[in-house]
């Protein structure tokens, strides 16, 4: 199941007609402002304390949905239109090579006609990256999430209300090597914490911890391709005192990143994965695992993104042991001008239940369109499709969304 050091500073705090503090030399109302060489950086206002520069980036996105089937049930389908608010901040800091980013953001979610699902969630995002030498750099990154499950997102029963939970995860990488060095390391660790706040009776068996920790070594073999090999031992356990579903996985990968020309450049992965559960009952697999990302610029103003995945995904509602992963994507985004955008996409996934009889497969097709009316002002439409077929007849659904958005970002 998916999941995202909170970076703050004082220093930024400014009441309503009080007066900067004299460090903050380089901001200008406007917010053009000057970069570390002293160059005007159109946008996003910038403030120098020190010897740090920070950039501040505020944005606000506007979405109007019309989504035909927003529980995705096979029968009597509910529609309904929905507006979407999503303000965020963005902070960035440098000093020398080390680099900082906060980012805070709340999306609000309000349904014309079924109140009950109306959502507020929230997201912190930090990361600080650190440049402690020649050959070795860390990175250190966290998260939290407040949000919900939209109802029938998930396999458990629909509720009165959507459920509610709370994320929390950290990751740490150090890694060992130069940037043009023949071989590099990166060691990881990491831990996701994710707690479900209400409806208990059913919602209390999904609380869980996943602690990860895994090592990838590059051997370069050409001026932008390496190979790499990967090891990855992770655990999933479960607050519940009676779940079965707690168990370690353990990953060995290898594979190649590149970029071939200027027109490609890709990673891909390929190897074993193995789970074990502590519960001797639901016993052991193993399976063939992979994960590729590929981009292709035939153009200097096209590109086409393709990944390929198969991993395990832990599941919910007890619907089997885990879920055997498999997915395939492409998008095409092509600027036909300085102002207008477009996009089209579309994927294919299947979701293997192991320990029951259940194979889900998902279609998904979208299109959008963005114009730019202005460098910080642009405006567009979205159309998504979503077909899933099951060999459980419960959850079979066809969905359309249509989206108008008008997002402002400096």
């Amino acid at each position: 199941m998916a999941s995202t050091v909170a970076l703050a500073s004082a220093a930024l705090a400014q009441q309503p007609g009080q007066a900067l503090p004299a460090e903050l030399t380089q901001y200008t109302a406007t917010g053009a402002a000057a970069s570390q060489s002293g160059a005007p950086q159109p946008g996003a206002i910038t403030l120098r304390l020190m010897d740090v520069l920070v950039t501040v980036h505020p944005s606000v996105r506007v979405d109007v949905q019309h989504n035909d089937n927003i529980y995705s049930t096979p029968n009597n389908k509910t529609g309904d239109r929905i507006l979407v608010l999503t303000p965020a901040l963005r902070l960035e800091a440098r000093q020398k090579g080390n680099t900082f980013s906060l980012r805070m953001s709340s999306t609000i979610g309000q349904y014309q006609n079924n109140k009950a699902d109306n959502y507020t969630n929230t997201n912190l995002n930090g990361l600080a990256d650190f440049d402690l030498g020649t050959r070795v750099r860390a990175r250190l990154e966290a998260d939290y999430i407040d949000g919900v499950d939209p109802r029938g997102s998930t396999n458990n029963p629909l509720s009165a209300t959507p459920d509610h939970y709370r994320q929390t995860r950290g990751q740490g990488i150090f890694s060992y090597g130069a940037q043009g060095a023949r071989g590099r390391l990166d060691l990881e660790l990491g831990q996701l914490r994710r707690e479900y706040l209400n409806n208990r009776a059913i919602t209390a068996a999904n609380d869980r911890t996943v602690d990860n920790i895994g090592a990838t070594f590059y051997w370069r073999v050409g001026p932008k391709t390496s190979l790499l090999f990967q090891g990855k031992h992770s655990k999933m356990d479960y607050a519940l005192s009676t779940s079965t579903l707690g168990s370690i996985e353990n990953a060995l990968l290898a594979g190649a990143t590149w970029e071939a020309t200027a027109k490609t450049s890709g990673t891909f992965r390929f190897g074993m994965v193995k789970k074990d559960f502590d519960d001797s009952a639901r016993g052991s697999s193993s399976a063939i695992s992979w994960s590729g990302e590929l981009r292709w610029n035939p153009r200097t103003y096209s590109h086409v993104d393709l990944s390929l995945n198969r991993a395990p995904a832990e599941t919910t509602g007890g619907a089997g042991d885990f879920i055997d992963r498999t997915s395939t994507g492409a998008r095409w985004t092509h600027d036909w001008s300085s102002r207008l955008t477009t996009e089209a996409s579309t994927s294919f996934a299947t979701d293997a239940y192991q320990g029951v009889a259940r194979t889900d497969n998902t279609q998904n097709y979208g299109v959008r369109a963005s114009y730019k009316m202005r460098r910080w002002l642009s405006f567009g439409g979205d159309y998504a499709h979503t077909v899933r077929s099951s060999d459980d007849s419960n959850f079979d659904y066809k969905r359309n969304v249509f989206m108008l958005f008008l997002n402002a970002a400096l």
